[in-house]
């Protein structure tokens, strides 16, 4: 192969590597696009990992308050008072569990959808509807577990409705968001900043 094209390369000194047969180059630069887009999704999911922590840390604390004034109808002190430092810690492992699940999902969906050549609002609307859909279980288990009530499978997908809606207005905003910022600066989009 070397032997029949090297003496084409001296008369295309313009072509980058004659050496290569054609498809390489070719495969050489899909392997780089893959591994562009799988250090992506990581960094994304890396990234909603770090937001994972501070908000199941957040949450392990005013959760089981808000959750005592709206569903047992207590005043605001009276649920400050009754939080209970021990189950604070217990709910703390069901927070960073559940969270390290959602974020780091979110933002790789996220990532993979960023990919998929679609309008900002269809984008975002798949990728709620994606995200509510796999993880309201996940967030219906850690809601009755900060209760201490029931967990069935019925239970699960308690209030998918405007679970998916609100999730989907998030996807599209969040969307609408990014194209807005990228087209603003693209110099800046193509960046880790």
């Amino acid at each position: 192969w070397l032997k029949l094209i090297r003496p084409l390369c001296s008369l295309q000194p313009a072509l980058a590597d004659c050496t290569r047969p054609p498809f390489a180059t070719a495969q050489l630069q899909m392997a780089a696009a893959q591994q562009e887009f799988t250090a992506r999704v990581v960094g994304a999911a890396s990234q909603g990992a770090v937001g994972a922590f501070v908000a199941a840390t957040l949450s392990a604390v005013t959760e089981p308050i808000v959750n005592n004034v709206l569903v047992n109808r207590v005043p605001l002190a009276q649920a400050i008072r009754e939080l209970d430092g021990a189950k604070v810690k217990a709910f703390l492992q069901t927070t960073l569990s559940t969270n390290f699940i959602k974020f780091p999902f979110f933002e790789a969906t996220n990532v993979i959808m960023s990919g998929v050549d679609l309008d900002p609002f269809l984008r975002g609307t798949v990728t709620g509807a994606v995200f509510c859909t796999t993880t309201l279980p996940i967030t219906n288990y850690r809601f009755r577990k900060s209760m201490s009530m029931e967990i069935t499978a019925s239970s699960l997908y308690q209030a998918y409705l405007p679970t998916v809606l609100r999730d989907i207005i998030y996807g599209i905003v969040r969307n609408k968001v990014m194209s807005g910022m990228v087209n603003l600066n693209p110099e800046w989009a193509r960046t880790n900043a």
